[in-house]
């Protein structure tokens, strides 16, 4: 899963430079509001849907291969999916597309930037007469990916996975330059990626601490603003581009860290490393290109399948000096599925976005395979292999503190399945790298809470589980 902020960010960028400078089918409806006479399982006519999507690569293959399990679900239905290889355009042919009139029967994106569009113009269909016939809540799914699927009380799209972001380091690297653990500041991110960078003997970039440009992997002019506390509007919906001084300080961070390259030599190192290798095993962090990185959860994935030999270590983006309280929080959003307008066989598609969006073994299969967060916040006991493993869990609490040798004890004396929480992210890579003992059935599922210590709570098991380690956190 890509997120599509990229789109965003380069028009942002572009404001920014100037702010700098100045200072239908048989079978079913394809009515807007969705839902026909007809619960959609009920009819069994035999039909084609069509299906875009972005996924590349291994995970093309994945995704599709998860396919055939809807279409067993659903026999009647056979499900074309057409892949498109550029994320970054994906939503712009979608649109052209719907608006020619030659659009899909169902879309799935890689992130929530278009959104409000689908949802305000009426390009994807609102999903609720659809979701209240079939019983399906957004209680179902976890509150921060409902606030990027709905806009103006229209669901027009439903949450898939999700992605979260944070800071990649190579371990190796950073011992041999005498740091002992990641940063927590800019300041100190700054300073860390000048003691990391290796430099030819002309000056250009052999290896680089951290690359500040937009775009490179997945960073955006925002992602360092928001640590800063930066916002795109006020409280009453006003830009404040111009006006928030946070904006002025991650420009200042960016320019320090670029003058410190030297603007051709990072831009030849970008030219190198960057772009279409983001990708593939040639990735500048995989190949130690790169010390330190803005990415997001599906990285441990690729480094898993191209780089196992990679001594590395994930941690919370680093927060401004001034803004201690923002360590710890970054953007969410990832894959989003959908009904476009003029969908010859909206109800058919209808089962197949519910499928896309709810189906237990569909849901933690991906997020698995391609190392993103499952998005549901719980279903029923009885969907929930837990009922049968009730002899021998172990649960433990973690706290940044607490060791991890006790952890690893604590696994030698269950019976049965291991089910840990953590509170702080940092702890998930020495967790997830312990002995055989420990056994995760399903990748992490991460709450994000709204409060001032923006800290993650992550359940090493399924989203799919009852919450095991006391209350609920609040979204």
């Amino acid at each position: 899963m890509r997120s599509q902020w990229r789109a965003l960010c380069a028009l942002l960028a572009l404001a920014l430079v100037a702010l700098a400078a100045g200072c239908g089918g048989s079978s079913g409806s394809s009515s807007s509001s969705g839902g026909g006479s007809v619960a959609p399982s009920e009819d069994k006519t035999p039909v084609t849907l069509t299906l875009w999507h972005p996924w590349t690569g291994d995970e093309k293959k994945i995704f599709e291969a998860q396919l055939t399990k809807f279409e067993q679900q659903y026999p009647w239905i056979t499900v074309k999916a057409v892949g498109y290889p550029d994320s970054d355009t994906f939503d712009d042919q979608v649109i052209k597309a719907i608006k020619g009139g030659n659009g899909p029967d169902a879309v799935l994106s890689f992130g929530p930037d278009y959104d409000g569009q689908y949802c305000s113009s009426g390009l994807m269909q609102d999903l609720s007469n659809y979701m209240d016939q079939d019983g399906v809540s957004i209680d179902q799914f976890a509150p921060a990916a409902i606030t990027y699927t709905q806009f103006d009380d229209k669901q027009c799209m439903l949450p898939s996975l999700t992605d979260s972001f944070g800071l990649y380091y190579n371990k190796d690297m950073l011992a041999k330059a005498g740091i002992t653990s990641p940063p927590k500041t800019m300041t100190e991110l700054m300073d860390d990626a000048k003691k990391l960078t290796v430099k030819n003997s002309d000056g250009t970039i052999k290896v680089a601490g951290f690359v500040p440009l937009q775009d490179f992997e997945q960073l955006g002019i925002y992602d360092l603003a928001r640590m800063w506390g930066a916002k795109f509007f006020d409280d009453n919906g006003d830009p404040v581009l111009a006006s928030d001084p946070a904006w002025a300080s991650a420009l200042e961070w960016q320019k320090q860290m670029i003058d410190y390259y030297g603007y051709d030599n990072i831009i030849k190192f970008n030219a190198a490393y960057g772009g279409d290798n983001e990708f593939s095993a040639s990735n500048a962090f995989e190949t130690g290109k790169v010390a330190m990185m803005f990415d997001g959860e599906w990285r441990t994935a690729f480094i898993k399948r191209e780089h196992p030999e990679l001594n590395y270590g994930t941690a919370f983006f680093p927060a401004a000096d001034d803004h201690p309280d923002l360590y710890g929080s970054q953007r969410v959003g990832g894959t989003v599925v959908g009904i476009p307008q003029g969908s010859k066989y909206p109800d058919q598609a209808w089962l197949l976005v519910k499928f896309l969006s709810t189906d237990p073994g569909y849901i933690t299969t991906m997020a698995n395979q391609v190392g993103n967060w499952p998005v549901l916040a719980k279903t029923r006991a009885e969907a929930s292999p837990m009922a049968a493993m009730t002899s021998g869990i172990v649960i433990a609490t973690l706290s940044e503190v607490l060791a991890i040798s006790v952890i690893t004890a604590a696994s030698e004396t269950a019976s049965s399945r291991l089910f840990i929480c953590v509170t702080t992210m940092s702890r998930l890579e020495a967790i997830m790298s312990m002995s055989n003992s420990l056994t995760l059935m399903y990748p992490p599922y991460t709450f994000m809470p709204t409060g001032s210590a923006m800290m993650s709570h992550v359940l090493l098991t399924s989203s799919l589980f009852s919450w095991p380690c006391g209350p609920t956190p609040v979204m």
